[in-house]
């Protein structure tokens, strides 16, 4: 697996020097960290731009607003059984279990998002993979719907 960080990445030395934006043949972006964490532990206090457009890499805040133009918090990948989860009101990523250098980031995007920008297949290695992730409001849609099926689950 090719893993480079991102040329173009925000420049983390002013802000976060813990976590990376990087580049995997397999992911595409994704965060990693830099550095050993504790559960328990915030990996970053985010900010950005809050507004009512749904768009890739924005998280929703409350119903009807979200927040985009985030440093890392937009590249986490998603996981079935993540290593993080996001504290919407503090603006915080908090490590849900002890986290070795270089792994990867992951949060389960239904934690925070009704509806998500675009449903996909995951292919987590969470034993309990849900195999298709949708926001926690909507419904799988008829691709989800095929894909489950080709994998022997149902909705």
């Amino acid at each position: 697996m090719f893993i480079k960080l991102r040329d173009d990445a925000p420049d983390t030395a002013s802000t976060n020097t813990r976590i990376a934006i990087y580049e995997r043949d397999d992911l595409g972006l994704c965060v990693l960290a830099l550095a050993a964490f504790a559960e328990g532990a915030v990996l970053d206090s985010f900010s950005g731009e809050i507004g009512p457009h749904l768009q890739q890499h924005s998280l929703q805040v409350r119903p009807g607003m979200h927040i985009s133009g985030t440093q890392f918090i937009g590249f986490l990948s998603h996981g079935c059984d993540p290593n993080c989860r996001l504290d919407m009101e503090r603006f915080e990523l908090v490590a849900l279990r002890d986290i070795a250098e270089g792994e990867l980031l992951t949060v389960d995007y239904a934690a925070t998002e009704d509806v998500l920008y675009r449903q996909f297949e995951c292919h987590c290695p969470a034993l309990m993979c849900r195999g298709w992730i949708t926001g926690r409001t909507e419904d799988v849609s008829e691709e989800g719907k095929s894909v489950l099926a080709a994998r022997g689950r149902h909705n």
